[in-house]
């Protein structure tokens, strides 16, 4: 409500367009809430850089919102942003939302306490991203499951899936652990169509999940409760 509120009483929105997606039109929604407000659709290039100059000065004279899915500050580039401001004495007001981030440790019964570090698997370029695989077996060896975002390239129209995902992820296991380890594949958490299966990380490549956003969790090993939840997401995309 004080996000709809911040946006009603809004005189210029930003839409954040390229951080990660929307189950809903989202230019429609604010456009019902807000039809008096300019509303741009912001690309990467408006919310960094020389942009953020522009955004601040506005914001002097004008109500300015910044739109984001999720929670603004996590795994997004919108610091930079709030850094500007507080050095130029622009008063800003922070309404958080819901991030993936935590709604999967909440959500996919597991213990946060056995989560380490967060890691992005990005599309292999120039070199391979064996840093990804470093971290899972690091987090491994600590017995803490790994939390793996995919890749996210909205102004490209490119978003990795899990079968993709998985394929990469079997080329980089230069140690052979990722072959028989079971992992949880997600799509779409949180939306109306939402997916979790739990499977051997090889066989997640032939579920069928609705299309991006997609994540995958590496797993420990798993306490009782944990188990029976793995248990659930295994039955239930049979």
């Amino acid at each position: 409500m004080e996000a709809i509120e911040e946006l009603r009483s809004a005189d210029v929105i930003y839409v954040d367009t390229y951080t990660s997606m929307y189950e809903d039109p989202i230019i429609k929604v604010i456009l019902e809430l807000n039809p008096r407000a300019e509303v741009i659709v912001a690309r990467r290039s408006d919310l960094e850089g020389a942009a953020v100059n522009e955004l601040i000065e506005r914001s002097k004279t004008e109500r300015v919102v910044v739109a984001s899915p999720g929670d603004p500050f996590i795994a997004t580039t919108h610091d930079a942003i709030l850094a500007d401001a507080l050095r130029r004495d622009v008063k800003v007001k922070v309404v958080h939302g819901i991030s993936f981030i935590t709604m999967a440790f909440s959500r996919l019964g597991l213990q946060v306490y056995k989560f380490g570090k967060t890691v992005t698997l990005v599309y292999p370029h120039s070199s391979k991203p064996y840093s990804v695989v470093d971290v899972i077996y690091d987090n491994l060896k600590r017995n803490l499951h790994t939390l793996v975002l995919l890749d996210l390239d909205i102004e490209k129209s490119r978003a990795m899936s899990i079968p993709e995902a998985v394929d990469i992820l079997l080329e980089l296991d230069y140690l052979g652990f990722l072959k028989d380890r079971l992992a949880l594949g997600i799509a779409r958490l949180g939306w109306r169509d939402e997916k979790i299966c739990a499977e051997v990380l090889p066989n997640l490549a032939l579920k069928a999940f609705p299309p991006p956003p997609h994540s995958l969790v590496i797993l420990a090993r798993l306490d009782p409760v944990e188990e029976f939840f793995i248990e659930y997401w295994r039955q239930s995309c049979r």
